[in-house]
């Protein structure tokens, strides 16, 4: 009789720790699944989702709620396709360029055209884009935040008004701006956007060294300063605008 009490006891405890373990697996199971739930629904959250819940009081003073997005995935790919872009434009650059530094050529210089002019192995990088808003627009408005520190391989054929012959290479180029693009009209046939606006919005860096190959630029007064008006005040003047 007592082993069939205790065998008896036996099954039923043991039928109790299974039946307490599965419970409490499925407990734990159900905190984990909710807990990933929790977790990704904050992952999908936006700015604006995040100052709905939270005030602004919440926030320390360090925080930034910035509108600029970053696009690692852009400067990944122009990375990669930097070397093709490198040719094809820099032919396009030398045509469309070259007739704008002659409009603006000081009386120092009686002529003035590229020898050389590749943009060397080193891509731009986007570090910011940010949408426009504009309610009264029938059209897209995008701003791109661009950072290049690169190195080209640019050489200006520079006559002067003696007669004499300077080749001068623009070296260290250092840039950061913000681009404007406007799609601007939408329109319902392919590719629905009717044209595309451009312009430099904000110049907030442009550095560039001048060096003449084989001689000194400070050889002959004044002329460096002319160069680099020359080759500054027509990109500026060309690209550079702050209202629309």
């Amino acid at each position: 009789m007592p082993f069939f009490v205790g065998l008896f006891l036996g099954i039923a405890l043991g039928i109790g720790l299974i039946v307490f373990f599965a419970h409490s697996e499925n407990t734990r199971s159900r905190h984990r699944s909710e807990l990933a739930t929790t977790i990704a629904a904050f992952a999908r959250m936006t700015v604006e989702d995040s100052r709905k819940i939270l005030p602004a009081d919440f926030y320390p003073s360090w925080v930034v709620f910035s509108q600029r997005q970053k696009l690692t995935w852009l400067n990944a790919h122009l990375t990669k396709i930097w070397p093709y872009v490198n040719e094809a434009a820099s032919e396009l650059i030398k045509a469309s360029v070259e007739p704008v530094l002659e409009q603006y050529r000081p009386a120092v210089i009686s002529g003035l055209k590229f020898s050389k002019l590749t943009l060397g192995t080193v891509a731009p990088q986007f570090t910011g884009v940010s949408i426009i808003e504009d309610g009264g627009s029938e059209g897209i408005t995008l701003e791109l935040e661009l950072q290049w520190d690169g190195n080209p391989n640019i050489v200006l054929d520079i006559k002067t008004i003696v007669g004499v012959a300077l080749p001068v290479q623009v070296k260290n180029i250092g840039f950061t701006g913000v681009f404007r693009l406007i799609f601007k009209p939408l329109i319902e046939e392919i590719p629905c956007v009717g044209a595309v606006s451009y312009s430099l919005r904000e110049k907030k860096k442009l550095d560039f060294t001048l060096k003449v190959v084989g001689g000194d630029l400070s050889s002959i007064p004044g002329l460096a300063d002319a160069i680099e008006v020359c080759t500054e005040l027509p990109i500026m003047n060309n690209c550079f605008y702050s209202y629309f």
